[in-house]
């Protein structure tokens, strides 16, 4: 039996392909690597467009008051790291380059760092009440820290696609 792929060389009878095709497989951003692939792009323009309105915002208020609050500012560092790390994570995991796991923990840590930050400190420092959206933002980097980062240092299906 011929490879199903490149019909050159006798194909293994487990996935039908050769063996140098099955390296090749091996090495694609497929199967559970679309999850966080999808969560990079998505991260990207959900961060871009809360950046875009909350400097929009702070700019109105400024212009208002002439105030600018430490928290404000805080927030837009936060979302320009929010902004600039799944930028440089995406480029790090489309390229398959190899530090590609540590930019990926980073980058789910410097989430649950944001998410934090934005839903518990106005929580904690002027007693506000948690809405459904503040609840899905910390479960959304739970999520990250919890599943993602686990998975990126013990997976070998990552070894296999970014650690040539």
């Amino acid at each position: 039996m011929k490879c199903i792929e490149c019909n050159g060389f006798d194909a293994n009878k487990e996935s039908g392909l050769c063996d140098a095709c099955e390296n090749i497989e091996l090495r694609k951003i497929n199967g559970l690597l679309y999850l966080p692939a999808i969560g990079l792009i998505l991260g990207i323009v959900r961060s871009a467009n809360e950046l875009y309105i909350l400097t929009m915002v702070i700019v109105d208020h400024f212009d208002e008051t002439s105030f600018l609050s430490y928290y404000s500012m805080g927030a837009v560092a936060f979302l320009i790291a929010d902004f600039l790390t799944p930028l440089y994570a995406s480029l790090s995991f489309f390229r398959r380059k190899k530090n590609t796991r540590k930019v990926m923990i980073i980058y789910y840590l410097i989430g649950m760092i944001s998410a934090l930050y934005f839903t518990v400190l106005p929580f904690v420092v002027d007693n506000t009440q948690y809405e459904m959206e503040d609840v899905g933002i910390i479960v959304n980097g739970l999520f990250g820290v919890v599943i993602w980062i686990p998975y990126f240092l013990l997976s070998k299906r990552v070894n296999s696609v970014f650690c040539r």
